[in-house]
């Protein structure tokens, strides 16, 4: 037995023993290990899963700050939104889209001192103010945006309503997306977007992101992982979570079982876990690009968004100081755009810009970055000296690809392009003077007829500071009543004898003499002046006209005037002060009145008629001088341009063209009068055309009215000039 013991207890104490504690302190270490791998796995896992939470409600914020351009940078929101609301267009645009609540379920508009005017949720009329649903965060929010200067202004934050419920909202000002409309004065309405984070809405966002279980919780609920949510203010409003990870846990329960048994295999279950490890790890980092991804581009386009262009753009100016390589900003405006989505709709739309964005990614491939910057908006930033060359050749290239009809969902839709390009070569500029130059410079395109490309120089800036001078000696010109209004007597073609005189502003200046109108009006417009100007002429031409009762008295009316939806209203009520008779008022439009909104212009039309005013349309042969016009709108006079006057008398073709332009009108059973007729020879063939009146230098002048009151008195044999004319 003791042969026995010896050898037992031998191999007991020096390999048993020993093999049984390596054995056991490998099970142990690989215990250890593998607890260690899978708490890593987990805590990774944690860690990008908060990555992609927090990428998604960035992403959550962008899309529905890109939503509020849409809705609120748009010619038709400043039209239909400020002063007397248009509760039609805001039910169509507003409340249709909060209730069916893709983009937004919470729509307020703010007036001037921000308070609700009119707001909806999921459909229906908000029960209360934005301020009283939302609170001080709201404030804060909209603070900022008073705060900028901007013209996209809007900010986002995440807030909780009254009812404990957590919402994305957005904040900016309505501001008009192009020229067409001017750009309100004083301090802009907000139009304030909201959408609930609610269960349905966190569903969406984890099928986006691969996230699973997301959901709020309060600061009180059992410790889990989450990301912090606080509102504008600074406070902490909930707290977003998610299903913990448990994947290394479940590898490390199904490797146990296993290393128990054989101590052999820990080294390859070890060699396994980590190549799960590394596999999750993979998918992780996966999941961080897309989310990285998302966060600098565009959704629908997928060309770089404006936050990573403007980086871009930061960084390109930098290298331009340090190194002083060529920096070239394009950017881009859609002509023709909005009016593509309003007819045909968001789907359309977004069809047509990724069809732009396509276009133009292939355009510009290798020569620069392009970017998707606002709705129709588009940047191109060149930052080496070979592609700033060829800057113009690629804005080309853009007008010309828009040239060919677009085939989106089966029709054929056309679009324009604006392109203002700024070059940065030998002074440093920042990133905001250059992105504001180009932008100066797109907008000048607009002004020379769109579907064009202009380089900025000095003298832009320039012309806008003149502009800006004349419009400021206008406004004080207004106040100081250095306006006038002359008349130019208007002819019976067959008598001869004055039945009308038509109303012209003068303005002359004591220090640079008389402003021609086609200067000051276009000004005057831009800088919303126009409808105090054409106040004041209606109302001091009808005074004058009083002491001539056998004549007519016509007007020019501005487009920008008869855009008020209420210019009917406005117009009586001036006639009704003076004592003007309507039946003796000839309103004169042109045909800029009507494309821009021909069902509000046939509307105002048909009021003013109804009142007794005569309507003539004005520059007839300029524009799209319409025959369809002229069928539609209930007009009682054609006015001849000069343009189909001039060359009668020596040109056969001009002389064929306004006798067909005559008998059209007396076709469709229209009066015309031919303006600019300067001599008797011209009059003679207008009358045996059937021209019904005539106007110009070769019968008289414009005068003031008390020339005009001398002249009706008188018969003068020829052109009656006195001041003020020209």
């Amino acid at each position: 037995m003791r042969l026995f013991r010896r050898p037992t207890a031998r191999f007991a104490v020096q390999v048993a023993l020993p093999a049984l504690l390596i054995v056991a302190a490998a099970i142990f270490a690989g215990h250890l290990i593998l607890n260690d791998m899978a708490d890593q796995v987990d805590r990774s896992e944690t860690r990008s899963v908060e990555r992609s939470v927090n990428a998604a409600l960035n992403s959550f914020l962008t899309r529905l700050r890109e939503t509020h351009g849409d809705y609120a940078v748009w010619d038709d929101a400043v039209r239909d939104l400020y002063g007397k609301v248009d509760l039609a267009f805001a039910e169509s645009n507003l409340a249709d889209s909060t209730r069916q609540a893709i983009l937004f379920d919470t729509a307020y508009l703010l007036d001037e001192n921000d308070r609700s005017i009119l707001g909806y949720t999921h459909g229906s009329v908000a029960m209360r103010a934005a301020s009283d649903e939302f609170g001080q965060a709201l404030e804060v929010l909209v603070a900022k945006v008073r705060a900028q200067s901007k013209p996209y202004d809007a900010e986002t934050g995440f807030l909780r309503d009254r009812a404990g419920a957590i919402y994305a909202i957005a904040v900016g000002s309505v501001m008009p997306s192009s020229n067409a409309v001017a750009r309100p004065l004083g301090r802009p309405r907000l139009l304030v977007l909201g959408r609930s984070l609610d269960g349905a809405a966190l569903q969406r966002i984890g099928q986006e992101f691969a996230l699973d279980g997301l959901a709020f919780v309060s600061s009180s609920a059992p410790l889990r992982p989450g990301v912090r949510i606080n509102d504008p203010s600074g406070n902490e409003i909930a707290t977003l979570t998610w299903s913990p990870s448990i994947e290394g846990l479940e590898a490390f329960q199904r490797v146990l079982p296993t290393a128990f048994l054989a101590v052999g295999l820990i080294c390859l279950t070890m060699l396994f876990l980590m190549a799960i490890g590394y596999f999750n790890l993979v998918e992780l980092s996966k999941r961080e690009r897309q989310a990285v991804f998302a966060a600098n581009h565009d959704e629908l386009t997928g060309l770089s968004n404006r936050a990573a262009f403007s980086r871009m753009l930061d960084r390109a100016t930098v290298e331009h100081r340090r190194e002083e390589t060529p920096v070239a900003l394009v950017y881009m405006d859609l002509d023709g755009f909005k009016e593509v989505n309003d007819a045909y709709g968001h789907a359309s739309g977004d069809f047509l810009l990724k069809y732009v964005a396509s276009g133009f990614a292939s355009i510009c491939e290798g020569s620069g970055t392009l970017a998707r910057v606002g709705g129709d908006e588009f940047a191109l930033l060149l930052d080496r000296a070979e592609t700033v060359e060829r800057a113009e050749v690629l804005c080309e290239r853009f007008i010309r690809f828009l040239d060919q009809p677009a085939a989106v969902n089966g029709r054929m839709v056309s679009i324009g392009i604006s392109i203002g390009v700024a070059v940065m070569a030998q002074e440093a500029l920042s990133a905001e003077e250059l992105l504001r130059r180009s932008d100066v410079a797109m907008y000048l395109a607009k002004e020379f007829g769109r579907n064009r490309v202009a380089f900025y120089d000095r003298s832009i800036d320039a012309a806008r500071s003149e502009r800006m001078a004349l419009a400021d000696k206008l406004r004080e010109a207004i106040k100081a009543d250095q306006l006038a209004v002359v008349y130019q007597p208007i002819f019976d073609a067959g008598s001869m004898q004055p039945t009308g005189v038509e109303a012209l502003v003068r303005w002359l200046h004591p220090e640079i003499g008389l402003v021609p109108p086609d200067i000051f009006v276009p000004i005057a417009e831009e800088s919303g002046l126009i409808d105090q100007i054409g106040a004041f002429v209606i109302r001091r031409a009808c005074r004058d006209a009083l002491d001539w009762p056998d004549v007519r008295l016509s007007v020019n009316v501005s487009a920008v005037q008869f855009r008020n939806p209420k210019f009917d209203v406005a117009l009586a009520e001036m006639l009704s002060e003076v004592g003007f008779p309507a039946e003796r008022l000839e309103i004169e439009m042109t045909e800029t009145h009507l494309v821009a909104n021909p069902e509000r212009a046939q509307a105002i039309i048909a009021n003013l008629r109804a009142r007794g005013v005569t309507i003539a349309l004005d520059d007839f042969g300029t524009g799209y001088s319409s025959i369809g016009y002229l069928r539609r709108f209930a007009f009682d006079k054609l006015k001849l341009d000069r343009s189909l006057v001039v060359g009668i008398t020596s040109d056969e073709t001009a002389r064929e063209l306004c006798e067909a332009t005559i008998a059209l009108a007396r076709a469709l059973d229209l009066r015309v009068t031919a303006e600019g007729v300067e001599t008797e020879r011209e009059a003679a063939l207008l009358r045996m055309a059937g021209c019904d009146y005539l106007q110009g230098y070769a019968f008289a002048r414009p005068m003031t009215a008390q020339a005009v009151a001398s002249f009706l008195l008188s018969t003068l044999p020829s052109a009656f000039v006195l001041p003020w004319s020209g």
